[in-house]
């Protein structure tokens, strides 16, 4: 404009110079005519070079949108108590009834529904003037939101809220759902987020679109002294003389890094007490007990934490739960060829064991088996015979010590008949001779092919192997680190057995420090199941050495863990086609559970080759149908994980194709819960809230007693806009007549007036 502005104004200038010399000798009116047609003319030619416009700007009449966001988890349903600005605003608010005392507390959620209840004089008044307003409740998801003048339709989701999506709430405000993008959102939270995506993130993205964060804080944000037992965990049913296995989720809020007294108890009576270090963060910890039950009976457990100095609620200090103590005896037949020391100390610990029916066969080559109460003479070879046994152990036995139809027999309850068996290996090596034998095949082991006997060497340590740091037949410490430094205590070994390699689909639990194997660490103790049935591999002799120094306790627990982790029966009653186990029967939303099923053919063998499913139906009768893997090793062992997305009661059945395409009626269960982790936010995250709306496009964080500010924080962040119209007069028909008639005049009262 200031480089053309010029041009045009000394053309027209210089039109009008000539222009005017050369009507100079016409008359006074005719020279004023031709002037001015001849100046509007080059008006009008200028203009549609210029191209001017006329810009008309008026205010917007729809107003910008405003989402106001509020928290509708169940952490709302806390309550805290306030001081100071807050406690003078709450008081104003929600002055106290009659009688009530103090300090008064009160629960997030009326808060929220106070803020959201302003007034016609209060925040959200003021806010409806200048901006359009549109409201949401969030938990795990966004919700609309009436904004009543009550109040009355904010409520605290208490069947859905477990958890907190609040960046995905933020996300889907700002997406323009129900209409435009909003200009700002208003958030009222205690900050407590536990799922979705991070909510300062989110803050960022959204600033990067110019859109600010206003964040209100409910709840107090200096956590409360509490101490509070989240969760306790046990089976619901164990066999007389099992160890029963306790865990329990505890977390401290308001108090520190201090030591805590946390107690099982059973009716009353205290079973254990642990002192534990909580965290400052108050983050949950978990605590292990364990205890054997000494009679049959339903015990009701309790862990509780004793109600600590100036704690303010003691209704959480405390979870319980029934564990059910059956009695039922083990029958175990030991078949041994030396009474050697392992022998020995194995027998006077089965024979401690009220839950365990011992049978011995002591077969002595050279001499004879022993005779008496308890002993067996003749090895049973019939199926009838070996039926009455749950576990059999076989020691160091001579191959002419052991009949072909015990060895038959024995391998057919194992695959069969859900039977159990561990073989104890020995330095006389009879182990070996094993390979060719009906038990071959399914030892966790391979042993063909050993065929020197290795002479013993520096003693060693057993070490315990990734599966065996949490298995039951090793685990000798509840915890995990614990139970790794009690094996690192034991005392050394100086002789294991030689193997080839692990068998497929076994796994080892304890191996050998330096010596390897196939590739891997030497197992000393492998295991693996075998159709029904579960095959144990010991290649040690020596674990009496246990004993020094500290007597039966580690050895005891190895062999009694060991027996009872064998005759677990783990696939339940139903359909002998297929039957189910499940590894736990309770379990936590989005926590996986391992499902095997035993299925047999028509002629009674393991079925290999098969489709199998797994159909899994709620309690509305809603089925989902899950594809079931072969097992390493076959068997007819099929395997999946379920990891249930929501909470209730399921029913799983096997679908078979061999079978059919409709499930079998062997049926198992599995309640699913949800855990409740809204209960870990004792406090208002202020940290939180106070990063998204730094991180937002110039937000602010408010207290409650600061939500009066809002209307004109958020009005002054937020320009006005406006609406604009353009009109160009060049390009109208008009404009181009008038024009044409200016130069047609001129052009007239020149020719008239002689002019050239």
């Amino acid at each position: 404009m200031w480089l053309i502005g010029p041009v045009v104004g000394a053309a027209l200038v210089a039109v009008m110079v000539v222009a005017r010399r050369d009507v100079s000798r016409l008359g006074r009116a005719a020279r004023y005519v031709i002037m001015t047609l001849v100046v509007l003319g080059g008006l009008l030619v200028a203009g549609l070079v210029l191209g001017p416009k006329i810009i008309h700007m008026w205010p917007d009449p729809m107003k910008p949108r405003c989402a106001v966001l509020a928290d509708s988890s169940r952490s709302m349903l806390l309550t805290d108590t306030y001081m100071g600005e807050e406690k003078a605003w709450l008081d104003e608010h929600l002055p106290a009834k009659d009688g009530e005392k103090e300090p008064r507390r009160f629960s997030r959620e009326r808060i929220a529904r106070q803020l959201l209840d302003s007034g016609e004089n209060g925040w959200l008044a003021a806010l409806k003037k200048d901006f359009d307003v549109s409201a949401w409740r969030f938990d795990a998801d966004l919700q609309g939101l009436a904004l009543a003048p009550d109040g009355s339709r904010f409520e605290v989701n208490k069947e859905e809220g477990y958890s907190t999506a609040l960046g995905e709430a933020m996300e889907l405000a700002a997406s323009g759902s129900g209409g435009s993008r909003p200009r700002a959102i208003i958030l009222i939270s205690d900050g407590a987020w536990n799922s979705g995506p991070d909510p300062s993130e989110v803050a960022r993205v959204l600033g990067r679109l110019a859109i600010p964060i206003y964040t209100v804080g409910v709840g107090n944000p200096s956590p409360p002294r509490d101490a509070a037992v989240l969760s306790i965990t046990a089976p619901k049913s164990v066999l007389l003389g099992d160890e029963v296995s306790v865990t329990a989720k505890i977390a401290a809020t308001g108090m520190g890094s201090r030591r805590l007294p946390v107690q099982l108890t059973s009716t009353g009576e205290l079973i254990e007490e642990k002192q534990v270090l909580t965290l400052p963060s108050g983050r949950p910890i978990t605590v292990n007990f364990s205890f054997t039950p000494p009679i049959p009976c339903r015990q009701h457990l309790t862990v509780r934490i004793p109600k600590q100095e100036d704690e303010e609620d003691k209704s959480n200090n405390d979870a319980s739960t029934r564990v059910e103590v059956v009695e039922r005896k083990i029958n175990v037949l030991i078949v041994e060829g030396e009474p050697r020391w392992e022998f020995r100390f194995i027998r006077n610990v089965f024979e401690r064991d009220r839950t365990v029916k011992l049978s011995i066969c002591l077969t002595r080559p050279g001499v004879g088996p022993i005779k008496g109460p308890g002993y067996v003479q003749v090895l049973p070879t019939e199926r009838k015979d070996l039926a009455g046994y749950d576990l059999v152990i076989l020691g160091d036995v001579p191959r002419n010590g052991l009949p072909d139809d015990f060895l038959k027999q024995l391998a057919d309850m194992i695959k069969l008949r859900s039977g159990a068996l561990i073989v104890i290996a020995g330095r006389r090596g009879h182990y070996r001779h094993l390979a060719g034998t009906p038990l071959e095949e399914i030892l966790p082991v391979k042993v063909r092919g050993v065929t020197g006997m290795r002479r013993a060497g520096a003693p060693f340590k057993p070490k315990l192997s990734r599966a065996g740091i949490s298995h039951l037949i090793t685990r000798l410490s509840a915890g995990d680190d614990e139970n790794e430094l009690e094996w690192a205590r034991l005392q050394k070994m100086w002789w294991a057995a030689e193997v080839d390699c692990l068998a497929r689909g076994a796994e080892s639990l304890l191996v050998h420090p330096d010596r390897m194997a196939g590739g891997e660490k030497l197992p000393l103790v492998a295991v693996h199941r075998v159709g029904g049935g579960k095959v144990m591999f010991c290649g040690v002799e020596e674990t009496w050495r246990w004993r020094k120094a500290i007597g039966d306790r580690y050895h005891y627990r190895f062999w009694a863990q060991a027996i009872r982790w064998m005759v677990k029966q783990p696939f339940a009653d139903g359909d002998p086609r297929a039957r189910l186990s499940v590894g736990r029967t309770e379990c936590s939303v989005g926590e996986s559970v391992d499902v095997e099923a035993y299925c047999l053919g028509p002629g009674g063998f393991p079925l290999d080759g098969a489709q199998v499913w797994l159909n899994v139906s709620d309690e509305g009768g809603h089925a989902q149908q899950l594809v079931m893997e072969p097992s390493p090793g076959g068997w007819g062992i099929y395997r999946t994980t379920l990891a249930p997305d929501k909470p209730g009661k399921f029913r799983m059945q096997p679908i078979v194709s061999t079978y059919g395409d409709e499930p079998l009626t062997s049926t198992a269960s599995l309640t699913v819960s949800r855990a409740d982790l809204e209960k870990n936010f004792l406090a208002q995250d202020r940290n939180m809230l106070q990063s998204i709306a730094a991180a937002g496009h110039e937000g602010r964080y408010l207290q409650m007693n600061e939500v009066d500010e809002l209307a004109t924080a958020v009005a002054a962040k937020v320009e006005k806009r406006y609406l604009t119209a353009e009109y160009s007069p060049c390009r109208h028909w008009m404009y181009y007549t008038i024009m044409a008639v200016a130069f047609a005049v001129a052009w007239s009262i020149r020719k008239r007036s002689g002019l050239a």
